[in-house]
């Protein structure tokens, strides 16, 4: 300091701009900090002005950073753990191997038990013991001939090698036992398919379920009536929802309530809670229920019982819960309709099972796609429909409609108000079912004066023919408004729709709404075959999966043969020229001609000239003579393609076509 030059003391700053300098080229500023000045040097050399506080930035010129993987990191650090503390690497090692490997070695050995002892099969152990005890014993066999061969390998390996070898086998059985048994434990509930709730929820998770769902604001506005309980493969819980929310509010956010579960919408079902419109019963299944094993027709499995139309009850399938869905015929029509592959065959042979295997019901056969799908009923329908022109329809109908008036006399002449099992016993006023498949070919089919004629007079049948005891069902996969119009489709009371491709084909069978309330066949995935609603018995759709009567295991022709041994016995049978099988058989005389022998060929080619059985191919015609004892074979007979020689095919002699006209 100098007199001339006194000491100023330094002017506050105030609102002080900072002004970003530009950086400099080529330079990257990383981790920067503030430093200070040496205020020692400042001491040792006095300046004459005092130097304001300066700042300097640490910086680095710019270069290409390496990036290591956050993977190998980690790694590098668990090797750096594992190299402090090898212990722990050999506790690892050890938990995996003896808790893991053993807890999957023993879950592998029983899955090994079950399949050996065949678990799968137990529920037809009663039903068919000798297909049980066959396959329990060819499994059985397998297993004992797997472990002998080991423990003969494991034994040799042992004296002529090393023990090493059977040790370190065992070691690698443990290993890869462990392995899927640390990924099964570590997917957890997600691979069963709850992943929200699992198997056994507390009443505080299944008040949750309905808040996710928008049925609540608040899971005190949820009560749980009762405890959660655990059923056969599922579980269940009665609620009362909020004030103003009703059973109907619950079923049109059932999506969202499986959804929030952590199941598929097919898993879980809402139930009404009777003389509480503000509950509803919650079950939730662990599977599938419309999946698994088939459902079977009761039918198919009991001895030779007949069915009594007037107090027996329809077995249509299982609904979700396992439960029978059945209802009676009496004063009912029908209506059953799907996509393609969705299962109406499946569930058109339930129905018309039940209706033959009583001997007293006529049956008018009626398919649209004139095939061979009811062949194996046609030799005891009362009628069948052969010819594709509209007016031979209509001629069925209004039979039908001469036959409903005449009854109609009948009881206004006795005073009743409808046929009873009593007056059709005395008057001979037997039920009568009129089966149309594929009811697009006339109710659609582009003439509109034919299909106005049809419409009108299936729809008298439907709505007065209850009474009279005639039944009318009929069959579509075209379920649209133009094929079956409204008027006629509620009037008709049993409703059964199976996969649909979208909701509006589900309402046109259920009814108008009903997609909306959350039953919609649309929901169902192909693989779910059989899966569907039935609106019958009640006042919402029921979630059915149909009985399947199994043709490859000779199931339905085993209840057509039933059927017609019933109605052989009652004399029941239509006249034999009315009957699908003889008109086939004199039309395969008729087209043999002279010759004793013919071949398949040359045989179809010929059925082809008539109009009744020009579709027929040589697997079909095999197939429709196989149950009347004309069984195809090897024989010597003219060539089609050089008729004036002869060779050895496949074919059919007319002493059998004869002997089976003996036996029907």
């Amino acid at each position: 300091m100098t007199a001339s030059q006194p000491e100023h003391e330094p002017e506050p700053i105030h609102d002080a701009e900072v002004i970003a300098f530009p950086a400099r080229p080529d330079t990257q500023v990383v981790d920067a900090e503030i430093v200070p000045t040496d205020t020692e040097d400042q001491e040792e050399t006095a300046k004459p002005e005092a130097p304001a506080a300066t700042t300097e930035v640490a910086v680095r010129p710019k270069g290409r950073a390496v990036v290591v993987p956050a993977s190998l990191r980690t790694a590098a650090f668990r090797a750096r753990e594992v190299a402090k503390r090898p212990d722990r690497l050999a506790l690892a090692v050890l938990k995996h191997e003896l808790i893991f490997g053993s807890v999957g070695t023993a879950r592998g050995a029983g899955h090994v038990w079950r399949w050996m002892t065949a678990a799968e099969l137990d529920t037809q152990l009663a039903i068919k013991p000798e297909l049980v005890l066959t396959t329990r014993k060819k499994r059985r066999n397998v297993v004992l001939t797997g472990a002998g061969t080991t423990a003969a390998a494991v034994t040799a390996a042992w004296f002529l090698l090393t023990p090493a070898v059977p040790i370190l086998a065992l070691l690698m059985v443990l290993a890869v036992a462990g392995g899927l048994e640390r990924r099964r434990t570590a997917l957890g509930a997600a691979e069963a398919g709850h992943a929200a709730l699992g198997g056994s929820p507390s009443a505080k998770e299944v008040k949750q379920v309905f808040v996710a769902a928008k049925l609540a604001k608040q899971a005190d506005q949820v009560r749980v009536v009762g405890p959660v309980t655990r059923t056969d493969g599922a579980w269940e819980a009665t609620l009362e929802l909020p004030p103003g929310t009703t059973y109907k509010n619950a079923t049109k956010k059932r999506g969202e309530v499986a959804g929030a579960i952590g199941v598929d919408e097919v898993q879980v079902a809402l139930d009404p809670v009777k003389g509480h419109n503000g509950r509803v019963k919650l079950w939730v299944a662990d599977e599938d229920p419309m999946q698994g094993h088939r459902v079977e027709n009761p039918l198919a499995t009991r001895a030779a019982d007949r069915v009594n139309f007037w107090t027996d009850k329809l077995f249509a399938g299982r609904d979700a819960r396992g439960r029978a869905v059945e209802f009676k015929m009496v004063e009912r029509s029908y209506m059953i309709g799907g996509e393609p592959g969705g299962g109406k065959s499946v569930a058109s042979n339930n129905v018309l099972a039940w209706f033959f295997l009583d001997p007293r019901t006529q049956v008018y056969l009626a398919d649209g796609k004139f095939g061979f799908d009811l062949m194996v009923w046609e030799p005891m329908a009362k009628f069948v429909l052969t010819d594709k022109r509209p007016e031979a329809m209509i001629a069925m109908l209004r039979e039908v409609i001469a036959e409903m008036d005449r009854r109609y006399k009948i009881l206004r002449k006795i005073g009743a108000p409808k046929v009873t099992e009593a007056i059709a016993k005395k008057y001979g006023l037997h039920p009568i079912v009129v089966h149309i498949d594929e009811v697009q070919f006339w109710s659609a089919s582009g003439d509109t004066k034919a299909d106005k004629e049809f419409m009108t007079a299936l729809a008298d049948i439907v709505g007065r023919g209850r009474a009279a005891g005639i039944i009318t069902g009929v069959i579509t996969q075209r379920p649209a408004a133009e094929v079956v119009p409204t008027r006629l489709r509620d009037i008709l009371s049993i409703r059964w729709a199976l996969r649909c491709t979208t909701p509006a084909a589900s309402d046109t069978i259920l009814g108008t709404g009903w997609s909306g309330r959350g039953y919609s066949a649309a929901l169902f995935e192909p693989d779910q075959r059989g899966a569907g609603y039935v609106l019958a018995e009640g006042s919402s759709p029921v979630q059915t999966r149909a009985a399947f009567i199994d043709p490859d295991r000779g199931e339905l022709q085993a209840l057509a043969d039933r059927a017609y041994a019933l109605r052989k016995d009652a004399g029941t049978l239509p006249a034999a020229d009315e009957r699908t099988d003889v008109r086939l058989l004199n039309a395969v005389l008729g087209a043999m001609g002279d010759a004793d022998k013919i071949h398949s060929d040359m045989l179809v080619t010929r059925l082809a000239d008539t109009d009744e059985f020009a579709d027929l191919t040589q697997e079909a015609l095999a197939k429709i003579l196989r149950p009347l004892g004309v069984v195809s074979k090897g024989v010597w007979a003219a060539k089609i393609e050089d008729p004036t020689t002869k060779t050895t095919r496949q074919g059919y002699e007319k002493d059998a076509v004869l002997q089976a006209l003996e036996r029907v």
